[in-house]
Order: structure tokens, then C-alpha cells, then sequence
């Protein structure tokens, strides 16, 4: 009998091992070149990409290469650093590439580093 529980219990964790859904946050909209409103399943939240300050003679073209970037429905990991006024601020990790695209951004020479 102990052995049948144990092979039950067994199957019974795997099943929701495999079988479960993770949901992982996405880009819903980019509202600004600095602004993004994310979703994870039920939840939206507005989000300030962290560590970075866009000039205005550069916040047309920054808007336009963040939407190339981060597209509708791309999965990204957050790292929060705080909040602003109600906002998140926090790092901004494309899965499919593991860099920051506040580095990125830095790198195009589109922002300044302000951490």
C-alpha cells in the first residue's frame, strides 16, 4: 500500500510539472521611449525602464527603435529598482536575448547611463 501512495504521489507532481503553464510578463504597449505597459496574465502594470534619461531631440527616434526592440507580445523578465510616482522603474530583460535594454539603449547612443 505505501508503495502504491508513493507512485501516485509521484505521477501526481510530475503531471503538474509538466503539464502547468508559466506566464510570463509581456510587452502589451510602448506608450513612450521610456514608458512601457506590461501584462502577466491578469495583471497590467506601467513601467519605467530603469537607469535611463532620453534627450528630447532624440525622443522620436528612441520611441521609434524601442518599438522595434520590444514588439507586442515579446516576453521579458522585470527587475524592479523602486518606484516613481506610482510607476515601476525597473530593468527590462528580452528573454531572447539576456541584456538589459536600458545597455542597449545606452549602447545605441540613444540614452544616457543615469545609475
Amino acid at each position: 500500500m505505501n508503495n502504491f501512495f508513493t507512485k501516485f504521489l509521484i505521477l501526481f507532481i510530475s503531471f503538474f510539472c509538466f503539464f502547468s503553464h508559466v506566464y510570463a510578463a509581456e510587452i502589451l504597449q510602448v506608450s513612450s521611449s521610456s514608458i512601457l505597459l506590461i501584462g502577466d496574465n491578469n495583471r497590467t502594470y506601467t513601467v519605467k525602464i530603469a537607469c535611463t534619461e532620453i534627450s528630447p531631440d532624440l525622443e522620436e527616434k528612441s520611441f521609434i527603435w524601442l518599438k522595434k526592440q520590444l514588439p507586442r507580445h515579446t516576453k521579458v523578465n522585470l527587475k524592479p529598482k523602486g518606484s516613481l510616482d506610482g510607476v515601476l522603474v525597473a530593468k527590462v530583460i528580452p528573454f531572447n536575448s539576456n541584456i538589459d535594454i536600458a545597455e542597449k539603449y545606452i549602447n545605441e547612443g540613444l540614452a544616457t547611463n543615469q545609475c
